[in-house]
């Protein structure tokens, strides 16, 4: 099990070993070098180092990433697909560089280099002084849109996992905290949605979640890009808990060094089942990898037939049977051996 906590009730961090001393110092000597570049050269540093990222990495992974994007575009020809996965190479080293150099960037010339559409519906959260959920994914560049967000005053908070070393851990939350976002430690021992739910109920937070990727392999089954993909309940379940509406958006890279936030319009989920919520969910998930693809940063096996190729639904699938039917039974299976709600 996990709980939530706050940050000072973390328990003190372990020895650091080895293996985990020389990872904090190579993420600091790349941050260090990140932060202090000139403008300029920062600027054209990712179209720079993503081609030699995507000709570097495992072939694994790159066919990874375009199985993952073939699903996301079908109809992309075989060199179309190509340079979709070497664009989202050069995408994720944006996005890196961004993050870096974050504590580097003022508010203000990050709202002046950005266009928008859709945040008048987020500010509808924040004036209601009721909070809201904002499902987001591993999209452009996230740190920084936390930075815009801070200028409208959206009161975001987000559940960052304790990762070790700890040292790491606490930069990378100074970072979100000096973006204006508030932060919930995820450790071992109880539920995160406890102090969600409290932060939205009691502070009018925006509670903000990653949806396109599950962690776990305890999520519900659902369609996502019309094939089955575990898919975490977390935005669904806080709806139910609160009541509140779902609003999904991320802050997508434009250009060398302008920025565009998008969000789309509220959606009603708090009456629907926790699995009927997710799939909900997921058609707006989907809204938002399609308005920039190579900007979707999974890199990873994330449908069901990559990490499951075994399990029933994905047989059914293959078959071209009603999958859904199984993969909502399969769900309601988990639940009950867990004691959870619908």
């Amino acid at each position: 099990m996990r709980r939530s906590a706050t940050l000072a009730d973390l328990p003190p961090a372990p020895p650091e070993t080895l293996r985990q001393r020389a990872a904090y110092w190579q993420y600091r000597s790349v941050w260090d070098a990140a932060a202090t570049l000139p403008g300029p050269l920062a600027r054209r540093l990712p179209a720079q180092l993503g081609p030699l990222w995507f000709r570097g990495a495992s072939e694994r992974q790159r066919d990874q990433v375009r199985r993952n994007l073939a699903r996301v575009v079908p109809g992309a020809s075989p060199s179309e697909l190509t340079e979709l996965v070497r664009q989202a190479y050069v995408s994720y080293a944006r996005y890196w560089l961004d993050s870096f150099r974050l504590h580097r960037m003022d508010g203000g010339q990050v709202v002046a280099a950005s266009t928008s559409e859709g945040l008048h519906h987020v500010d509808a959260f924040r004036d209601s002084g009721r909070g809201g959920i904002f499902a987001t994914g591993h999209l452009g560049s996230w740190d920084v849109g936390a930075l815009f967000t801070s200028q409208r005053r959206w009161g975001m908070v987000v559940v960052a996992e304790l990762v070790e070393p700890r040292r790491l851990f606490e930069r990378f939350v100074r970072l979100r905290e000096q973006a204006g976002i508030g932060v919930i430690p995820l450790v071992r021992g109880g539920d995160m949605l406890d102090q969600l739910e409290r932060r939205v109920r009691d502070d009018g937070a925006l509670a903000t979640l990653l949806a396109d990727r599950d962690l776990t392999r305890k999520g519900p089954i659902v369609a996502f890009f019309d094939e089955p993909c575990r898919l975490p309940p977390g935005t669904a379940a806080l709806a139910r808990r609160t009541g509140r509406p779902v609003s999904a958006g991320a802050f997508f890279t434009r250009g060398d060094d302008g920025f565009h936030g998008y969000v789309r319009a509220p959606i009603a989920v708090a009456d629907l089942d926790v699995y009927a919520g997710t799939q909900a969910v997921a058609a707006e998930l989907e809204h938002l990898v399609r308005f920039a693809p190579e900007q979707w940063h999974v890199f990873v096996p994330n449908w069901l037939a990559d990490r499951e190729p075994d399990h029933p639904v994905v047989t059914a699938w293959r078959a071209g049977e009603d999958w859904r039917a199984l993969a909502r039974a399969d769900w309601q299976q988990r639940r009950g051996r867990q004691g959870g709600a619908r």
